[in-house]
């Protein structure tokens, strides 16, 4: 084989390897970018809220609410499981944007707020459960009856947190509980 066909052979591999090196590059970028993409999309509807992120939350919702029309549309926001981008208008956003916000963050932690009160109500009505079924077990003459209200009682613990949210979630919106639900129901 003479030298200008081994330095054909060498250029066409290293074309070959730079073009299949070229279409990882392009194709692989892209699927990475996808991943990135939705990585971060699901990081932006999960996961707990700060107490930082809860305080800011709390004034958007209120400079939001004090404009003309806008409390009636944002009490709907979490009730959509879809992307509140697609859903919304755009000047929400950009109004969101503008005071340090992403749309579907903000609507998250609507959502997980809401579902952080929910849960810390239903464990204060099962924990008033626990009790009285505590008191009655005390009370009852039938021993039969007593261990069946121990045991119902019991069993109250399975509904506890059930919605699992973190202590640190819980010890952060607990003390201000009543403020919060009058705020999100457009009570200011």
């Amino acid at each position: 084989m003479s030298q200008k066909e081994q330095t054909k052979k060498k250029y066409i591999i290293l074309s070959f390897a730079v073009l299949i090196l070229a279409a990882w590059f392009v194709f692989g970028g892209e699927e990475t970018a996808e991943k990135s993409s939705a990585a971060a999309e699901q990081a932006e509807n999960t996961g707990q809220i700060s107490a930082e992120e809860l305080r800011m939350f709390l004034k958007t919702w209120i400079d939001y609410c004090q404009q003309e029309d806008h409390c009636p549309q944002i009490p709907e926001l979490s009730y959509d499981t879809a992307d509140a981008q697609s859903r919304l208008d755009t000047n929400l956003a950009v109004w969101l944007r503008q005071r340090g916000w992403n749309l579907n963050r903000f609507v998250y932690v609507e959502s997980r707020l809401r579902v952080i009160i929910a849960t810390i109500l239903r464990d204060r009505e099962i924990l008033k459960r626990q009790q009285l079924m505590r008191e009655g077990a005390q009370n009852v003459d039938n021993a039969q009856m007593a261990e069946t209200l121990r045991q119902a009682s019991e069993r109250q613990n399975q509904a506890l947190n059930i919605e699992k949210i973190s202590p640190a979630e819980r010890q952060m919106v607990e003390p201000q509980l009543e403020a919060i639900v009058k705020l999100l129901d457009g009570q200011y």
